[in-house]
């Protein structure tokens, strides 16, 4: 008999699965008849039931009668399964990793080799995490665990495969049709979404494609930094609400830790803190809302992939990311012990080695469909959900939106005038132009800022001078950091190497006190 020990998702194509496996759902909340569907779909297809399932998941399934256990999780990687091997042989697994810590066996350590990584990305990417033999199942993987000890595997791969024979408006058309079928299935008829609106296309298409009532907006009280008037424009147009929410610094401050604790791995993506402030605010007034995680990395909405010259120098180039939070350099001026045996570079070449047989923009994709998007984009979006309680469902993350990006050229998703050139065509059909080719500006958070203002960076001056601090990094670097980001006094040596290099030293500040704060939480605070 197979039970289903955990679970947690959303399953699109839950009417077709079943009609197919004949599983009798009437009647059921969605909870209920996607645990009935996903147990179903373990006993008729085994380990290769993620490739049967349209939807984020992350299920451990248990053999009665052998006591195996299958942990798997979906092709994106947009739900979370964690799992740990105690020293006495038996596996713990939850969907968070909190789930872990009270179990017997567990040990709470740092993986401190991973320190570099987040300095240098600014998340932790791949499988491993900031706690010590903590892993995360693969995006289209398993692990089984049985009387044979752990077993990983895959049941996809990621791959391109480049459909030559279709116009720009071929695809446009095919976007189009992906997205309302997307829509449909996204939510049952008795559920209202309500849309996150930024002033960029992502979002004003999702808005425009869908039945939702009101686009929610975070706003600041610096102008600069919002996008709200353009995000009230496009609702006006779609003749949808819209609300702009306004997150502010103290706010902002007051809520990293209840962030760090909800997200349990540091990141230092200003923009991701932002979006949980305006998250906290939504929820008291939805409990569903559509978000545009996907747009960017299934159709090179970044404009880095704009600039592939970069990487024809060398023989062996290597793409960080979308993200480069630190260089190698910087990372071994911080840290106290800098292990040499794990570069973040060797680590970032080794997760695009299978894009290289493509075109640069495509090998771009996929490092970043391998790395970035899994373990800082759609990770981010999960925590965030369940820390605020808000439902958060991403109408992109739909595998048949996903299949129209690994068959579509590189010529339709970005050339020398533009990006995201497809889905901008589609997007243009019922949104005006200037929305729909609007530049993106990538969720501006005016944290600077913030982080100079005197009224708010107390506590970043302690933690500098904490025990957390003195443990991991040379307090000399640091002080200077501070001082230079400041404008205070610092000798000629720092001056010298951070001359032309202080626009970044905001993220360095920042970066360097997410860390020190989240070890105190999981580590200092956790052992009191």
């Amino acid at each position: 008999m197979i039970e289903l020990k955990a679970y947690q998702g959303l399953i699109r194509n839950h009417k077709q699965l079943a009609d197919q496996l004949h599983v009798d759902v009437a009647g059921c909340t969605r909870h209920e008849r996607e645990k009935r569907l996903m147990t179903a779909a373990y006993e008729a297809w085994g380990d290769q039931m993620g490739l049967h399932v349209n939807g984020q998941f992350g299920a451990v399934f248990c053999d009665t009668e052998t006591g195996e256990l299958f942990c798997v999780r979906d092709v994106l990687g947009a739900e979370l399964l964690f799992y740990y091997e105690t020293a006495d042989g038996r596996l713990l697994y939850g969907t968070q990793i909190r789930d872990l810590f009270d179990q017997p066996g567990f040990v709470r350590d740092l993986n401190e080799d991973l320190i570099q990584f987040y300095l240098g990305l600014s998340y932790i990417p791949g499988e491993e995490t900031l706690f010590k033999g903590v892993y995360k199942v693969e995006p289209g993987g398993f692990v089984r665990f049985g009387e044979n000890g752990l077993e990983r595997g895959r049941y996809w791969d990621l791959a391109f495969d480049p459909d030559e024979t279709k116009t720009l408006d071929d695809w446009a058309d095919a976007l189009s049709d992906a997205m309302d079928e997307s829509m449909r299935d996204i939510c049952d008829a008795d559920e209202q979404p309500d849309s996150f609106l930024s002033g960029g296309v992502d979002s004003s298409y999702m808005l425009a494609k869908s039945r939702a009532r009101t686009g929610f907006c975070a706003v600041y009280a610096n102008q600069e930094a919002s996008e709200e008037a353009e995000a009230r424009a496009t609702a006006d147009y779609l003749e949808r609400g819209f609300e702009g929410i306004e997150v502010t610094p103290e706010e902002f401050f007051a809520t990293l830790d209840e962030f760090l604790l909800a997200y349990e791995q540091p990141t230092s993506d200003a923009a991701g803190l932002s979006l949980y402030c305006a998250c906290k605010q939504v929820k008291q007034r939805t409990d569903l809302c559509f978000s545009g995680e996907g747009a960017d990395e299934f159709f090179a909405g970044y404009n880095g992939y704009q600039n592939t010259s970069r990487f024809e120098k060398g023989s062996d180039p290597v793409y960080y990311g979308a993200t480069q939070a630190m260089r190698a350099l910087d990372q071994k001026h911080y840290l106290k012990r800098y292990c040499k045996a794990r570069p973040v570079a060797d680590f970032m070449r080794q997760r695009g080695a299978g894009g290289r047989a493509y075109d640069t923009v495509s090998w771009m994709l996929y490092t970043d469909l391998r790395s970035y998007f899994e373990g800082s984009i759609l990770f981010n979006s999960t925590k965030i959900s369940r820390g605020t309680g808000l439902d958060i469902r991403m109408p992109y993350c739909d595998l048949r939106i996903f299949d129209i990006a690994l068959h579509m050229p590189s010529r339709f998703k970005v050339d020398a005038t533009g990006n995201k050139l497809a889905l901008r065509k589609a997007a243009s059909r019922v949104l005006p132009k200037t929305v729909a080719y609007r530049k993106k500006l990538g969720f501006p958070v005016p944290i600077r800022d913030w982080l100079a203002d005197s009224a708010y960076n107390g506590d970043i001056r302690r933690a500098f001078k904490s025990e957390a601090a003195a443990k991991f990094f040379e307090q000399k670097e640091l002080d200077a950091l501070l001082s230079m980001f400041l404008g205070g006094k610092t000798n000629l040596w720092h001056k010298l190497r951070y001359r032309g290099n202080t626009g970044p030293l905001w993220r360095r500040v920042w970066s360097i006190y997410v860390f020190i704060r989240w070890y105190e939480l999981f580590f200092q605070d956790a052992a009191k």
